[in-house]
């Protein structure tokens, strides 16, 4: 028989669930919350794309059947089943996020969980997701307990387009046949996968974090799907020997990509197409037929998780996210309480929410009021024991939840236990600037409350330092470059500040030292490239070198020697040594760094004097860790390898090239414990940048240290 044949003969029709697509469910939701908890496995997060293909093929299979029964599509029936199975269980799970979120999160970051649920709601998350991703003063921010939404999303744009398009598709081909229907059909949707591949392709070099979320670039995953529902006859007639062999391979397929693709792989084009082919081979094999010989599918186990894989995705994040702000991921506690509570919490929305409100008589379309009252009293015998028991046990649950959570803060570590302020010393000092902030830091760690914030703590990208918007010189070109100069009005010498953005950070601490010692101050900064002359990866691109860094560079060192400037002060951040393009790490990283280090100060104008500042070493998100719950001890992180890799490499360098190295590391921590705060300021405006208050106030430290080694005499 022909393929075109084939394609005009629907298959067999049967309302049976299909177990083989259950188990593709839970395999999925699996390694996404594996992902999600342990960062296990590196490709975990690849089941999205298989729901992506599942779903492209149930509901154009779906469509297609009703359209030749029928001869049309009811839209208005296929949209109150989609509302009844999705709407009401994610909705749940959004007003728990914002009830909780207002409970366990400051006041800024619940506004942002307030805003992502307004987003979410209105299935826009993942164009939300997607430009606070592509914000650079946004992207280190706290994750959002509601990003998994972000699929969700994806699913309902198409679930609201392909219907319409489809019902177009079907009319264009009722001219040239009816029997031609799916042959129509299925040149369009390749067509289409065609398209958004190609635009894959394209966007995930250009825009990788905007392309990651995008429905466009994702569509041809759902097209997939939808091509093996469109051509069903033809997979129908496959030798039943055959089924089997085609269902492992692409069941081995899936199982592969989620081992094999990682974090770094170009994303989702083209690396997608191995899960994404490999679920369509598995979903194919089970046409016309019960899938036989897939036990790791089609088992009991995997059925139940299938059944409840939509409740396990809408509660697994919020869980995770939630549970990180009670215990330190790193406890071993916290990994056992985040299974438990997804499991419980996803079992029991399934079998009190999702499942009784899809198969509830409401949105059913007209009836009579006889047959409407009947199906309601059906469906009351049906589920409302069930509903009494594991509300019962829900209740029960609950309380007992509100018990664990006021003793969870006190099961996980913290950092500071039991350091021990310095006895205070006596006698004259001679840096008295340098030993009022150690005085604070010390304050800090001892801390057992939180002070009054000031500035408050709603947002604290807004504490970013102003030259990070203000004439854009976070990132200074040829256009801006005049304006990104800072200083005395009528300078008798001449400053200029290199390297990325750690760099800009540091700009209102090395202003308010130099300014009064008769310095004009020049940026000469660029986020996500280091001064290192080394090839580093796009921190957004992960597997792409950063071209514009080594152009910049360049630029930057061509100005340098122009502006012949007195003194020049270098400074970066210690992530960039994890994206070199050479992959090396510990000891290699670590050589490449101090050889590319020297040769970017070896081309520094001889006759200014060099400062090379260790960048701060950064400490928990106050943003993240600051909660009603929380205490200071829970935002005082350790200081981290890298930063102790950088520092060695940076003053191997320096002190080769004769440039005066600055550990900065008294002025953010001590006995190697870093607080995120000091006094009533944020030190960090993220993780790692200089809040512009902290920074400005280090301005005093900053300038004592460069008095005390002759680097910056004061003015005559």
């Amino acid at each position: 028989m022909s393929s075109t044949a084939q394609l005009r003969r629907a298959p067999t029709v049967t309302s049976c669930v299909r177990a083989d697509i259950q188990g593709l469910r839970a395999l999925a939701v699996v390694a996404v919350i594996f992902d999600h908890i342990w960062a296990w496995p590196s490709g975990g997060f690849v089941g999205v794309d298989v729901f992506f293909v599942i779903s492209g093929f149930l509901i154009t299979g779906l469509l297609l059947r009703e359209h030749e029964r029928t001869n049309h599509i009811s839209f208005t029936v296929f949209y109150q089943r989609r509302i009844k199975r999705i709407i009401p269980a994610a909705t749940l799970v959004l007003l728990v996020t914002v009830g909780t979120a207002l409970l366990l999160f400051n006041r800024g970051r619940f506004y942002q969980t307030f805003w992502d649920a307004i987003w979410a709601f209105f299935s826009t998350a993942n164009w939300h997701f997607a430009a606070t991703g592509t914000d650079y003063f946004l992207a280190d921010g706290p994750v959002s307990p509601l990003q998994h939404y972000w699929s969700l999303s994806v699913e309902e744009q198409f679930y609201f387009v392909w219907p319409w398009l489809m019902l177009a598709v079907l009319i264009l081909a009722a001219k040239v046949g009816v029997n031609r229907r799916r042959l129509v059909t299925g040149l369009v949707m390749a067509i289409i996968i065609g398209a958004s591949f190609v635009w894959a392709m394209f966007d995930t070099q250009a825009n990788p974090t905007l392309s990651y979320f995008s429905t466009l670039t994702r569509a041809w995953e759902l097209g997939v799907g939808a091509l093996i529902a469109i051509t069903a006859p033809w997979w129908s007639q496959l030798p039943a020997r055959m089924r089997p062999v085609l269902a492992w391979v692409g069941l081995l397929g899936i199982i592969v990509s989620i081992f094999v693709i990682n974090g770094t792989m170009p994303f989702p084009a083209p690396w997608a197409v191995l899960p994404v082919v490999a679920t369509a081979l598995v979903l194919a094999a089970g046409i016309g037929g019960e899938q036989r010989f897939l036990f790791p599918l089609t088992n009991r186990v995997s059925g139940y998780l299938g059944n409840i894989s939509y409740s396990l995705y809408l509660w697994h994040f919020p869980v995770i996210i939630f549970a990180g702000t009670l215990i330190r991921p790193s406890s071993p506690v916290y990994s056992v309480v985040v299974v438990a509570v997804i499991a419980v919490l996803s079992a029991l929305a399934y079998n009190l929410v999702e499942l009784p409100l899809h198969k509830t008589p409401w949105l059913g379309g007209k009836m009579s009021r006889h047959r409407r009252r009947s199906e309601w009293l059906a469906w009351r015998r049906q589920y409302a024991p069930a509903m009494k028991r594991n509300g019962l046990a829900g209740a029960s649950l609950l309380a007992l939840g509100v018990v664990v959570l006021a003793i969870l803060p006190s099961l996980s570590p913290n950092p500071a236990a039991g350091y021990v302020p310095p006895a205070p010393t006596t006698g004259p000092s001679t840096s008295p600037q340098a030993d009022a902030v150690q005085a604070q830091l010390s304050a800090a760690l001892s801390a057992s409350t939180w002070p009054e914030f000031n500035p408050p703590i709603v947002n604290l990208a807004d504490q970013r330092v102003p030259q990070w918007t203000e004439n854009g010189c976070l990132n200074v070109t040829a256009r801006n470059f005049d304006l990104c100069s800072y200083g005395a009005s009528a300078p008798t010498r001449t400053a200029v500040v290199m390297g990325d953005s750690i760099a800009t950070s540091w700009l209102p601490a090395v202003i308010s030292a130099l300014e009064p010692l008769g310095y004009s101050v020049q940026a000469l900064t660029k986020e996500s490239c280091p001064i290192a002359r080394t090839d580093v990866f796009d921190p957004a691109a992960r597997d792409t070198v950063f071209t514009e860094c080594a152009s910049f560079t360049d630029w930057a060192q061509h100005k340098v020697q122009q502006l012949d400037p007195d003194l020049i002060i270098l400074s970066d951040s210690f992530l960039s040594i994890k994206r070199l393009a050479s992959q090396a790490e510990g000891p290699d990283a670590e050589s490449e760094w101090t050889a590319a280090y020297a040769a970017a100060l070896a081309e520094l104008p001889a006759r200014a004097s060099k400062v090379s500042l260790m960048p701060p070493p950064g400490a928990q998100n106050l943003q993240s860790c600051y909660t009603p719950l929380s205490q200071p001890g829970d935002c005082i992180r350790s200081i981290q390898d890298d930063f102790n890799l950088l520092l060695r490499a940076e003053t191997s360098a320096a002190t080769t090239a004769g440039t005066t190295f600055i550990n900065t590391q008294p002025w953010f921590c001590i006995d190697a414990l870093c607080p995120a705060f000091v006094g009533t300021s944020a030190v960090y405006a993220d993780s790692g940048h200089l809040t512009a208050t902290y920074s400005e106030s280090i301005g005093a430290v900053l300038q004592e240290k460069l008095l005390s080694i002759k680097i910056a005499p004061p003015s005559p």
